[in-house]
């Protein structure tokens, strides 16, 4: 399932890049794809993507296919594809399934090249930039809601519980962020927190981490007022140091998932219906509930993401969830929108031209 078309390289050339594109960059045949696509952006009222264990049955592929995913990094969030593999519910499907490692930008413009099938990332700036230059990019899956102690840390100094929190006292704070600060769909909840607080980006001194390791530290020795911060790192605050002031991101919205484009919609929908039947199947059957408790499963996970079990339950379990509400779209928009020169989109994205759950859905329903 590879291919390259000329226009289709330089828009995700020029997506990565952040340039501005024309309309030629979408190819007549790209863009009636796209629409003969069955895209659905909300979930049809009652469905749930849920199910029991071994639920939904396999259905294999009456030819063998192949699907390639790029992942930017092996995590617990993308232990539902990784297990499926270790499980060998791919196979159950008639399916192949390999994995590139790179950065997420790169692996975008691999995507909009047509070299890989799926990408799991953050719903980055580059994502609705890529859409609106002509890469028929779309979000066809989340990934899981906001951790229960994921969120923005700040120093006792200010607080010692998030309802007598005033957002307000962020300003001229230090808070340790990841890397691209508001650019990054992980800082969504200290946006939220600001703008509760009335108060602009600017207003707060942010202060970059590639490691979460290090953030922790600057932290506990109080080199900063606050951090965002997700597990496992969050069980590094020492005690009294730090109170939870804001949770990551609320549960009407999305920040990460798998993206594909309208080729993986299209002509190889059956592909994509096999791999998230393959990866419900496997969250229904292993990783629902408190599955930390569950030696073989964590044996097995600890071994594809390079770790130990004790490492991994540090952290509480991953609710993970496939849906990603319509609400995700405008949220990540209005924030990237606060970061000058971040968001290339005119006029905004809408969730019915981003979001496309059908292949969850199907794969939901078994068919």
């Amino acid at each position: 399932m590879s291919g390259n078309h000329p226009l289709r390289l330089l828009c995700a050339a020029v997506a990565a890049a952040g340039l501005v594109a024309t309309s030629a960059c979408a190819p007549s045949s790209q863009q009636d794809q796209a629409s003969a696509a069955k895209q659905v952006s909300v979930l049809p009222a009652g469905l749930s993507l849920a199910g029991k264990p071994g639920a939904p049955a396999p259905k294999p592929l009456g030819q063998r296919a192949s699907l390639k995913v790029g992942i930017p990094s092996k995590l617990e969030l993308e232990a539902p594809a990784l297990l499926a593999q270790t499980y060998g519910e791919f196979s159950k499907e008639n399916l192949d399934v390999t994995f590139v490692t790179d950065t997420v930008p790169n692996l975008l413009t691999l995507l909009g090249q047509n070299k890989i099938d799926l990408v799991y990332a953050g719903a980055q700036a580059l994502v609705f930039n890529a859409l609106r230059h002509g890469v028929p990019i779309r979000w066809v899956s989340g990934v899981a809601s906001a951790a229960p102690d994921s969120g923005v840390y700040m120093s006792t100094k200010y607080g010692t519980k998030a309802a007598d929190f005033d957002p307000a006292t962020l300003k001229g704070k230090n808070i340790g962020v990841n890397p691209g600060g508001l650019a990054a769909p992980s800082e969504y909840g200290l946006y939220e927190l600001i703008t509760k607080g009335g108060l602009k980006p600017s207003d707060v001194r942010m202060t970059p981490f590639s490691d979460p390791a290090a953030m922790v530290q600057a932290f506990n020795n109080g080199s900063l007022d606050g951090a965002t911060l997700g597990p496992p790192f969050t069980a590094s605050v020492k005690p009294g140091v730090a109170f939870q002031a804001d949770g990551g991101y609320p549960d009407t919205m999305q920040i990460a998932g798998y993206f594909a484009t309208t080729e993986l919609l299209g002509a190889h929908r059956d592909a994509g219906v096999a791999f998230f039947r393959a990866v419900e199947r496997t969250v229904n059957t292993h990783l629902s509930g408190d599955y930390h408790q569950d030696t073989e499963v964590m044996t097995k996970m600890a071994q594809q993401l390079g770790t130990t079990v004790e490492t991994l339950r540090i952290a509480p379990s991953v609710p993970f969830d496939f849906n990603v509400p319509a609400q995700s779209v405008a949220s990540l928009q209005k924030m990237y929108q606060s970061v000058p020169g971040t968001l290339q989109v005119d006029p905004p994205v809408k969730p019915e031209e981003l979001i496309d759950l059908s292949l969850v859905i199907d794969a939901a329903q078994g068919k």
